[in-house]
């Protein structure tokens, strides 16, 4: 026989991340109370159960839950059949394990039947055969999700999705396994049968099968029949427990046996069996062996385009298949002990069953923004008179409402912020009865569990920077692994086949259960911005510094003050304005601020070398201008840290001006010219990258940055020139203007990124406004004097300093002129290695500025 394996000591070998459980029928108290706990203790912070919408309803009902919507994601999924999956996808950022089995999450199904479970290893991006198997699996969830789930609010859907950001891997090439397959069965897809039958080849000579559940027809056991034809068909079954019909006469040629030696160990015999298998042996010698969740019936395995169960299974083919049967004790289940007539006495009774009494509640999941509950406005058709009462994870009421207002596809109701806090669940009754039931699900909260190891460090460290211990190390060391991460070199290793094996008793640890103590304005815009797909963790840095999301809004943890003091400890606190600052040392100041300014330079450095190595052809410009975004986003966090902070001293600063300095002349002189050679694009001209990159957010917030970056770094336009001017500081005047001048032609009318420039900026002072009001202004002289060109003078004319516009020309970007020599007029490039381009004097049209950022 095969070892047992338990799922709390794959969780002990660590590594995982979150975790996505499927299950028919569920003991919450155990998940949450045992599970749960296990899964979180080792780490697994983003946890997702999917169940059958009607047994979901039943648990409610008799063993709701506590932590649903708080602590993990709880999902009803709503099938024609039943959805019936048992699946355990646990998924870090370099593996995952894939089981497969008949479990159900309950203490049978993970203690004391006798299942069968198949365990997947995926070891990595290099794994194509372990990623096969997982991408099939994913896009199976995805079309559950997508079919299956009416009325649920679309944040619970996307955190069961937001679990596939924990699995970079995904992302990588598959390869087949031609030994191991995914068999996965829904309504209107190709039914299981048609799957399997399509890995059998030849003729067939025995089947064996097994199973706790038979459709009352033997329809699927005839259809076998009928399709394979085989010289001998076996089903194994335990009387005392199957439900099957007891009159198999139309089944020729078919033999019942017990199914008393199926299991692990010497007391299988004493323990339900509810594992399920079919084993094909074909005359030629192959075989095909399939286990998972389908019982030997129709709605299991012959699914239509209307009715059926959801299942899966895996199927294994050639010499492992037999060999995994023979371990697993279904090998040879021919020999086995022929049913007597006692045994079918005993199935008969079985087949008198207590029927559950129907029930008018009706069931979902609610979502909670702060004090709003919202849920599916049809929940409550044909309801009227309706008394709503927030219930507590102990079960007792909290407050009632009469007061639900209906917009569009949605109730609302509104509670006390500190009353929907508390709540688990939100019961309606009409006339005394209850007829609604639902588990709130609480928004923020869950989507802080769903945030990665990167991303929870990332946060804590972006947080120390208000305290005096700043950790500077881990904060760039987080942004270099978020920015830079996908230039790691991939490990040199050879492919890994997933570790796949049937075992019987997908068994947990069951301790005695413990209760579980766990603590756990978008800007204005023009127009309807596209966003940018990005890695979650890359989208957790941008929404904490580019979009104003700040970790320290986030009330699921508690603030502290930059003592590490909570709200309550501060009370009566006498704290001088400079007292903060007098507790630390010049000398531990400038250690912190030594360390600071170094690692600032290092990420400036490697930016710099990112932004050569486009320029180089050897990068594409989109990889390029995300990176910017978010290096200037830290960057202008790190600059907002000077003066406010105790640990940088008045008059320092987190990021010296070389560095800012560096960075912006990088940007300028690598980003704003096209070069043919290499066919790289502009930031002036993106749209040979497509509207989705340069139509985006991003994009525009970036551009936003650069201007702030421009302002940190002193740039304006100096239109006097000196009386004794030096060419060599003529030379730097007008690469300051064209660098100028270029930036106002990114700001051109768009509002987002004026906007983003004055947030960056924060004081708004006047002088402040008026270096935004200038950019503003020279963007549009720009964009009036070329639509005015006939006004303008000709290039013969041309003086330095003057503004030129190609007369024929498409998508020109105004230059500021350099000289002119004769016929020729030389214009500004901002490209070190080709500062000028000249163009014939007649194809030009020469305007100007004037100091006060009009047009002359």
């Amino acid at each position: 026989m095969l070892p047992k394996i338990s799922l709390m000591e794959e969780l002990k070998k660590g590594g995982y991340e979150a975790s996505l459980i499927t299950t028919y029928n569920a003991y919450l108290p155990f998940y949450e109370e045992v599970v749960l706990r296990r899964l979180v203790n080792a780490g697994v912070r983003h946890n997702v159960l999917l169940m059958d919408a009607n047994q979901y309803a039943a648990s409610l009902a008799t063993h709701p839950p506590r932590l649903a919507g708080r602590q993990y994601s709880l999902l009803p999924v709503s099938v024609p059949g039943a959805f019936h999956p048992k699946l355990v996808f646990l998924t870090g950022k370099n593996k995952a394990a894939i089981l497969v089995g008949s479990h159900n999450m309950t203490l049978a199904g993970f203690g004391f039947n006798r299942e069968i479970t198949n365990l997947v290893r995926v070891q990595g991006e290099r794994d194509g055969a372990g990623i096969g198997i997982a991408q099939a699996l994913w896009a199976e969830i995805d079309s559950w999700l997508d079919t299956y789930t009416p009325g649920i609010p679309d944040h619970v859907r996307s955190m069961v999705r937001r679990v596939k950001e924990f699995a970079p891997w995904l992302d990588g090439q598959p390869a087949t396994d031609a030994s191991l397959r995914l068999l996965a069965g829904r309504p209107g897809s190709a039914s299981l049968w048609e799957q399997f039958t399509g890995l059998l080849a030849g003729e067939t000579a025995r089947v064996s099968i097994g199973g706790a559940f038979f459709d009352q027809e033997f329809s699927f056991l005839q259809r076998v029949s009928r399709d394979l034809k085989p010289q001998r068909m076996t089903i194994a079954v335990e009387p005392e427990t199957v439900q099957m019909p007891v009159n198999p006469h139309s089944l020729g040629g078919v033999s019942f046996v017990r199914a008393d030696r199926l299991g692990c160990d010497e007391k299988a015999e004493e323990r339900y069996l509810h594992a399920k298998f079919v084993l094909v042996e074909q005359t030629n010698g192959a075989s095909v062996l399939v286990t998972g969740s389908a019982n030997p019936s129709r709605p299991a395995w012959l699914a239509d385009g209307f009715s059926g169960n959801v299942e899966l299974m895996l199927a294994r083919t050639g010499d492992e298949a037999l060999l995994t049967a023979n371990s697993l004790g279904c090998g040879d289940i021919h020999g086995l002990p022929a049913l007597t007539p006692d045994d079918w006495h005993a199935i008969e009774i079985n087949q008198v069953q207590e029927e559950t009494a129907p029930t008018n509640v009706r069931t979902g999941i609610a979502l909670v923004e702060d004090s709003r509950i919202l849920f599916d406005s049809d929940l409550l058709d044909d309801l009227s008179g309706l008394t709503f009462t927030l219930i507590a994870g102990d079960g007792n009421s909290i407050c009632q409402s009469n007061d639900a207002a209906v917009e569009g596809r949605l109730a609302v109701l509104n509670f006390a912020a500190r009353d929907v806090q508390r709540a688990a669940a939100l019961h309606a009754s009409s006339a005394g009865e209850q007829v609604l039931n639902l588990i709130l699900h609480h928004a923020a909260l869950v989507e802080e569990q769903a945030r990665s190891g990167t991303q929870r460090k990332f946060r804590d460290a972006l947080l120390s920077l208000e305290t005096d211990t700043p950790d500077i190390g881990l904060l760039i060391q987080c942004i270099d692994k978020i920015i830079f991460d996908e230039e790691n070199p991939t490990s040199a290793t050879a492919p890994l086949k997933p570790h796949s094996r049937a075992h019987p008793e997908a068994k947990a640890e069951i301790d005695s259960p413990e209760t579980l103590a766990i603590d756990v304005n978008e800007m204005r815009k023009h127009r309807k911005r596209r966003r940018l797909d990005h890695s979650s963790d890359f989208a957790y840095l941008l929404d904490a510094l580019i979009y104003h999301l700040r970790v320290q809004q986030d009330k699921s943890h508690e603030e502290v003050d930059r003592f590490g003091r909570s709200e309550e400890e501060q009370i009566g606190a006498d704290d001088h304005p400079e007292s903060e600052i007098a507790q630390l040392s010049p000398e531990r100041q400038a250690d912190l601020l030594r360390v600071c300014n170094a690692k600032v330079r290092t990420l400036v450095n490697r930016m710099v070398a990112q932004l050569k190595l486009y320029a180089d052809g050897k990068q594409p410009l989109s990889k390029i201008l995300v990176r910017l975004l978010g290096v200037l986003a830290v960057l202008r966090e790190l600059r907002n840290c000077d003066g406010r902070v105790a640990w940088v001293e008045k008059g320092k600063t987190t990021v010296p001006k070389e560095q800012r300095l560096m960075l912006l002349e990088a940007a300028m002189f690598n980003l704003f010219e096209r070069d043919p050679a290499t066919q790289n694009a502009s930031l002036l001209q993106l749209e040979p990258l497509g509207e989705d990159f340069y139509d985006s957010d991003k994009i525009a917030r970036l551009k936003g940055l650069l201007l702030w970056l421009a302002w940190d770094c002193g740039l304006t336009m100096n239109l006097q020139k000196p009386n004794w001017e030096t060419p060599e500081a003529c030379e730097q005047r007008l690469k300051q203007n064209a660098m100028v001048l270029a930036l106002a032609q990114i700001v051109g009318s768009d509002e987002m990124v004026a906007e983003t420039a004055r947030q960056s900026i924060g004081g708004l002072t006047t002088s402040e406004l008026d270096w935004l009001r200038d950019i503003q202004r020279y963007a549009d002289s720009c964009f009036n004097l070329s639509g005015n060109l006939q006004t303008l003078r000709q290039g013969e004319h041309a003086e330095p300093g003057d503004l030129a516009f190609h007369r024929t020309a498409e998508n020109w970007i105004v230059r500021l002129v350099a000289s002119r020599n004769g016929n020729k007029v030389a214009l500004i490039s901002l490209k070190k290695e080709k500062p000028r381009i000249s163009f014939l004097a007649a194809h030009l049209a020469i305007g100007q500025l004037t100091s006060g950022g009009g047009q002359g």
